[in-house]
């Protein structure tokens, strides 16, 4: 029966320490099935949307993470802030016309991290994220009336009207008299002999070496530019491309391990590939995926165990980044034995340098669990083979 999820949040205003810049909205919530069962000590994808209305058709600004619950169902994140991880797919935080309409919070939860999304949660924002508006505040751009302390008015003239003062003043400049001491220092300032002597100055500064010396410099300068290597710089920008990486990689043939063993996954076949290949560890087999350019990538596998004995089995999955762990990637499944076909997927969010590498690893309690594909043997409908293992990633530009 397929469930939905739901989530019971609260929301805060914060200012990340050490980082002024680093500003977003504290968010903590609980996360619960459908049937009010904490969910506990579980990584679920969230996405989080600021909108204008009601009806979703609006989004300001919306960002994908990853989150991990603890016993108690309790997590928490940080809307706007800046994050290893975090993708933001609509928007930018600090652009956000807080001041103009209503903002509401819609909440999105993918408890499977598959890329599916339920909705947990829908309700408009009150007061925290105001402070953030205050920020912005940096003029008053509507009128303010005169019982709050402004004009009312929005131009010169107006102010002039409800002051009493528009017939004041109401002389052109030019028509205006000017005072005895005002014609005197005039026409003191206007003497021939200040005149002539300032031109003398004048010309004797044009006529200076300085003059001469100035233009030699700027033709100097200008004769240096490099124009080639501006002209490369500029073809560069021009030319620069969204990255595009991606891959697909799978196996059919069965996959043992030796009880409680470290196993990697082996990905014999390429469907897709660019920047991105598969590359083989000491052992000579193809388990390594390796980057050829730095970024974020999506990562997402598809694993099918089959069990040929009775009773279960348990199944630890994770990631090694570089022959090294990379924290919190384990996952724990329960095997069914008597040949059930046990599909397991996840999908992950990595951060990679240039030439890095991943391994898939799985570690089985029971020497009879191996990683198996099946072949389709009816054409009713007619489908293709399930693979033992697959494994997808692409770049997140």
């Amino acid at each position: 029966m397929k469930k939905t999820f739901y989530i019971l949040f609260a929301l805060g205003l914060f200012n990340g320490v050490g980082a002024q810049n680093n500003k977003g909205i504290h968010f903590q919530g609980i996360a619960r099935s459908e049937s009010g069962m904490i969910i506990a000590k579980k990584q679920i994808s969230l996405r989080i949307s600021i909108l204008t209305d009601t009806l979703s058709s609006n989004i300001e600004y919306q960002e994908i993470k990853s989150v991990t619950t603890n016993v108690l169902g309790l997590f928490y994140t940080d809307i706007g802030a800046e994050e290893a991880g975090k993708v933001i797919t609509i928007g930018v935080f600090d652009l956000i016309q807080w001041q103009k309409e209503d903002k509401y919070l819609q909440v999105e939860v993918d408890p499977n991290n598959s890329l599916h999304f339920l909705q947990a949660g829908f309700v408009k924002i009150n007061y925290v994220p105001y402070a953030l508006f205050a920020e912005q505040a940096k003029t008053i751009s509507s009128i303010l009336p005169l019982e709050l302390g402004g004009t009312g008015v929005s131009n010169k003239i107006d102010i002039l009207k409800s002051l009493g003062l528009e017939k004041v003043n109401n002389t052109l400049d030019s028509l205006k008299l000017a005072s005895n001491t005002v014609n005197i220092a005039l026409n003191d300032k206007l003497k021939k002999t200040d005149t002539l002597f300032l031109s003398n100055r004048i010309n004797l500064k044009l006529n200076s070496a300085d003059t001469l010396k100035l233009s030699n410099r700027i033709n100097t300068k200008l004769n240096s530019l490099d124009t080639s290597s501006l002209s490369n710089r500029i073809n560069t920008l021009i030319t620069i491309q969204p990255k595009n990486y991606y891959c697909v990689f799978y196996d059919t043939t069965k996959q043992t391990a030796i009880i409680s063993t470290a196993t990697p996954v082996k990905f014999n076949l390429q469907q897709i590939s660019n920047k991105i290949n598969i590359t083989y560890n000491s052992a000579n087999n193809p388990t390594r995926v390796m980057v050829s350019e730095a970024g974020i990538f999506q990562v997402n596998y598809h694993l099918q165990f089959i069990k040929s004995d009775a009773g279960t089995d348990e199944v630890n999955i994770w990631f090694r980044k570089n022959n090294a762990a990379i924290a919190n990637t384990n996952i724990i499944y329960t095997i069914q034995g008597l040949g059930i076909k046990n599909a397991i997927n996840n999908n992950f969010l990595l951060e990679l340098d240039a030439n890095d590498y991943i391994e898939l690893f799985f570690s089985v309690k029971n020497v009879n669990t191996a990683l198996q594909g099946t072949v389709s043997t009816t054409a009713t409908p007619s489908r293709p083979a399930t693979p033992a293992a697959f494994i997808s990633m692409h770049s997140v530009n």
